[in-house]
């Protein structure tokens, strides 16, 4: 089998390289990027054969891009690579509205290719330890969880010359949980532990009001809760102002026979409590390294280049499981349907909270069923 050729779109791509170039099967071919020195510069650190300003020309040399540009470009430049058969990666979020999640949805449905979203805090360590936890049933049946993402970073809403970045835009430009999917795919795929077929199906959100920053609209925090097909629950936290430490990867999940807790300490490890909840049973916490004989082999002996890919090895082993997706080795680890209901839910959560908190149907990405009738003639 000929080598796969990759090419990797947007200066946040390069942290994907490393691990893009230690994969069998796979050649990194092309690099795109608007600013020019840039481009030159890593396309020769990296060696990379090709390097172009022009996404159209990267597309035509290549089999599978990975989309590292500013969140308002995923949608068209995944559309333009699906339409041309070429494999997609796109960072978070998929799309930046509603009209965009079913024009990607419709494109990734005609394709021969596949869309893969680069979740990439599905790969972090603990939570792939949790998520097994949960599959082998420690937890019992999840019923409940949360997921929080709190990084204040109004140093990136301006550049240098002080004016708006797209993140002034795009995620504090308006309010919700413009943000969401670091949150809430772990919490989601935990839950299909026990229901595979278990999808977000309604969302409800509410703003604390402008506090820290009134130059934007985006409320200092947003809540959600999102309620499942299958009637459980999970609450959502986004802050992307408040003047505290970064709190990005805490989780909690809730089961009948077991609880999760990821520290609220950044840096720190989590927390488990497995039991019956019987009269007099010691219900002490215990660390969740006690559980680590569980997780999946490749965590536990991940070589050194892994471990310093970013988020634990997340980066690394998100890199390694598309790859063997384009291999035709495995599925997409988060496909189209879980990129546009992870999605929509930070879409309607904006929705939810202009509306003073009205609770939103998630579309069903995965039949499509109520689709508006401009997508059957696209």
């Amino acid at each position: 089998m000929r080598e796969i050729r990759v090419g990797v779109v947007g200066k946040r791509g390069q942290a994907f390289l490393g691990a893009l170039k230690a994969q069998k099967g796979v050649r990194v071919e092309a690099l795109c990027e608007l600013d020019a020195a840039w481009l030159g510069q890593a396309a020769s650190s990296w060696e990379v054969p090709f390097a172009t300003q022009r996404f159209e020309e990267l597309v035509e040399r290549v089999d599978a891009v990975v989309l590292a540009t500013p969140m308002h470009l995923h949608a068209e430049q995944a559309i333009l690579a699906l339409r041309a058969d070429r494999h997609v990666l796109s960072e978070v979020t998929a799309c930046v509205t509603l009209d965009e999640c079913w024009r990607l949805w419709k494109a990734a449905r005609a394709s021969q290719a596949t869309y893969t979203l680069a979740e990439n805090y599905c790969n972090i360590p603990e939570v792939v330890l949790v998520g097994e936890m949960a599959r082998r049933g420690l937890f019992g049946e999840p019923y409940y969880g949360e997921g929080e993402y709190l990084h204040e970073v109004r140093d990136l809403h301006h550049g240098a010359d002080g004016k708006p970045t797209w993140r002034a835009y795009w995620q504090v430009g308006t309010t919700g949980l413009t943000y969401p999917t670091h949150s809430l795919g772990p919490v989601v795929q935990w839950m299909r532990t026990t229901d595979p077929e278990d999808r977000p199906s309604t969302v409800v959100a509410m703003g604390s009001g402008v506090h820290t920053d009134p130059e934007h609209p985006h409320d200092d925090t947003s809540v959600a809760l999102v309620k499942m097909a299958s009637g459980r629950l999970v609450r959502l936290r986004l802050d992307m102002m408040s003047n505290r430490p970064h709190l990005m990867t805490f989780y909690s999940l809730q089961g009948t026979k077991g609880a999760y807790e990821a520290s609220r300490v950044e840096g720190q490890p989590g927390v488990v409590w497995i039991g019956e909840g019987r009269s007099g049973e010691d219900r002490r916490w215990r660390p969740i390294a006690d559980f680590e004989d569980l997780l999946p082999e490749r965590y536990r002996d991940a070589p050194r280049e892994a471990l310093e890919a970013g988020h634990g090895g997340g980066d690394w082993f998100l890199i390694e499981d598309w790859c063997a997706t384009l291999r035709g080795e495995r599925p997409p680890a988060v496909g189209v349907e879980d990129a546009l209901e992870w999605t929509a839910v930070g879409l309607l959560s904006t929705l939810s909270v202009e509306s003073g908190g009205v609770p939103l149907r998630i579309p069903d990405f995965r039949s499509g069923v109520g689709r508006p009738a401009w997508v059957d003639a696209l």
